[in-house]
């Protein structure tokens, strides 16, 4: 293990330094410290006991840090080199090359966001419109492509128009004949009404009519005749009380029927 470490500490050596022997140094006493106390056994370097395997921990991860601090330092210089380096090739360039750098590159606005609606522009000779797209985002569009966007979004419109007008113009149709309807079904129900409300009062009059004629004392019977009646004429049946004289009945004789009724000396 001891010739694990010490090829650990001369690559350390060769890569950072003193820094990197320090910081080996530290992760080595950190490792074994923390062994010793998780497991509760003597590590590689028999530490007595928990104490002395607390205090190698600790010195280790202190060890840890310095070592950090120490590769650090001594690298910093080495980074800061190379930066005239860098200086020297910049200001090196031609002054063709400074001059392109400094030209600002036209960028292509074709479906890049704009701000007001049917706004102009150009770019490289075409002319661009300032457009609603389908999502409802204002974009640069060429000229062209914007004339058939804003015709198509017209025809949509329009039809959606239209399909309202015709939607509102059904259902007022369907208003107007439910009405009619209802007016009928009214108009139908209160006939209905008035001839039963008529048929009831005729039949009341009826019912009323025929209770008074059952009221009325029935008129006593003439005396018959005695058979073999003769009367010249009609003033000896009514002196006679006969009249007035139907066929069969007693003085009845058709030439005192006038009218042919079948009633003799009826007038």
């Amino acid at each position: 293990m001891a010739a694990i470490v010490l090829l650990l500490l001369i690559s350390a050596a060769q890569s950072s330094g003193i820094g990197g022997i320090i910081v080996m140094l530290g992760l080595v006493a950190f490792i074994t410290g923390l062994f010793a106390l998780l497991t509760k056994r003597k590590s590689w370097v028999s530490l007595p006991h928990r104490k002395s395997a607390g205090i190698v921990t600790g010195a280790g991860f202190v060890a840890l840090l310095i070592g950090s601090g120490v590769a650090g330092a001594t690298a910093a210089p080495g980074t800061t080199v190379a930066k005239p380096a860098a200086l020297v090739a910049t200001q090196s360039q031609s002054p063709e090359a400074e001059s392109a750098s400094q030209t600002p590159t036209e960028t292509n606005p074709v479906r890049t966001s704009c701000v007001t609606a049917a706004a102009t522009a150009s770019y490289q000779g075409n002319a661009l419109v300032c457009t609603k797209d389908a999502d409802g985002r204002l974009l640069w569009l060429p000229e062209a492509e914007s004339a058939q966007i804003v015709k198509a979004a017209a025809e949509k419109e329009a039809a959606e128009k239209k399909a309202v007008a015709d939607k509102a113009a059904a259902d007022k149709l369907a208003a107007d004949q439910k009405a009619a309807a209802d007016k009928a079904a009214a108009d139908k129900a209160a006939a209905d009404k008035l001839a039963a409300d008529q048929k009831a009062a005729a039949d009341a009059a009826a019912a009323e009519a025929a209770r008074q004629r059952a009221l009325v004392p029935a008129a006593p019977a003439a005396p018959a005749a005695p058979a073999g009646v003769y009367f010249a004429n009609c003033t000896e049946a009514k002196a006679a009380g006969a009249a007035p004289m139907r066929v069969g009945s007693p003085g009845y004789r058709t030439a005192l029927d006038r009218d042919r009724d079948g009633i003799a000396c009826d007038k």
